[in-house]
């Protein structure tokens, strides 16, 4: 199990959170335990997953791996947005589970995120998108 200490165990780097509409001090974030098998499917490496990304929770598990619809395994039920960048990768190549932080509510850029269909922005309900807000006159 991932040590939540940041210094210990998988890497989790501080990366541009483009997505976020709101100041950290008014998101709701908890964090959680990302599965090793969890794949960002559109970056290179896949290990990699970047912030953004749409996630789900395996329900066997009670670990966070990417949302998709069509699963069948908890996971296709959108929870929340992966804040930063994890890396599922040890030093030596091998596929480790990682510790992420997990947005649960906040105002987001919806064409900022990785992985989100009509069914997940459903799921997210305290998310709120930048297309439901009127920003002008």
């Amino acid at each position: 199990m991932p040590h939540p200490i940041g210094g210990y165990g998988t890497q989790v780097t501080n990366t541009p959170r483009s997505f976020l509409l709101s100041p950290d001090t008014a998101n709701w974030e908890v964090g959680v335990t990302v599965s090793s098998a969890a794949r960002d499917s559109a970056n290179t490496p896949t290990t990699t997953l970047r912030a953004g990304l749409v996630m789900g929770i395996i329900t066997s598990s009670k670990k966070f791996a990417q949302y998709d619809n069509s699963a069948s395994d908890g996971s296709e039920v959108a929870r929340g947005i992966l804040k930063h960048q994890v890396k599922l990768l040890d030093d030596e190549g091998t596929a480790t589970d990682g510790d992420g932080v997990l947005v649960l509510s906040a105002f987001v850029d919806e064409d900022q995120l990785i992985g989100l269909d009509s069914a997940g922005r459903s799921d997210l309900a305290h998310i709120l998108f930048n297309d439901e807000v009127h920003t002008g006159s």
